[in-house]
């Protein structure tokens, strides 16, 4: 990721991101964006301040009488070993376990790396000129691009970009003809195939 992204998480996710209102899934993917994105960068450190600014203000809270016992009964405690990690995905992905890529239709892989909380976290590896068939969600869909680039009807969206799409969202992406692209996925809900080929392909789908 070495151009500026040209495609950016909405105002709303932004904020939520800095607020910690995001779950697991789509906080990773805003947070790949971010890695890639000083304007968006800024936007959450900014918002981070606020939120700083605002608890100062808050009256303080009585500590619980057993709240010094409880911390040095944490410090105690014995380090859990790290997990083995990808250092070859953006810095904050490299703290998930490995996981082994597959196959699920033709020209397109997937590797699922987490599941939390009904939402699943992946990336997704087309070939150059293939093609996600035609699709809509049930749930969400949030989408960051690591490598290559794909197209989504007019728009094009390369390394660093960011993409959302809902329930009422239907589309199909065309990687480019090159590079292919790989990209970070969350997603929430199963996809909805509207062809009949592409409905033969739910079943390999893994989200």
């Amino acid at each position: 990721m070495t151009a500026a992204p040209r495609h950016h998480p909405d105002e709303p996710t932004l904020l939520a991101c800095a607020a910690g209102g995001l779950d697991a899934v789509a906080d990773l993917v805003v947070r790949t964006h971010l890695s890639a994105c000083p304007a968006c960068r800024a936007t959450v450190r900014v918002a981070e301040e606020i939120g700083g600014a605002l608890l100062d203000r808050l009256a303080p809270e009585p500590m619980g009488e057993d709240a010094l016992e409880r911390l040095l009964g944490r410090l105690d405690r014995p380090e859990a070993p790290p997990p083995p990690g990808n250092p070859g995905l953006p810095p904050p992905l490299r703290h998930l376990p490995p996981a082994r890529e597959r196959w699920v239709a033709p020209g397109i892989r997937y590797t699922l790396l987490l599941r939390r909380n009904g939402g699943q976290l992946g990336l997704l590896r087309v070939r150059p000129g293939a093609s996600v068939p035609q699709h809509g969600h049930h749930g969400s869909e949030l989408t960051c691009v690591l490598e290559g680039a794909f197209e989504d009807g007019p728009e094009r969206y390369a390394a660093g970009d960011f993409t959302a799409a809902g329930e009422r969202h239907s589309h199909s992406q065309q990687a480019d003809a090159t590079q292919g692209c790989l990209c970070l996925i969350a997603t929430h809900g199963r996809l909805r195939f509207g062809t009949l080929l592409s409905r033969l392909w739910q079943p390999l789908m893994p989200f």
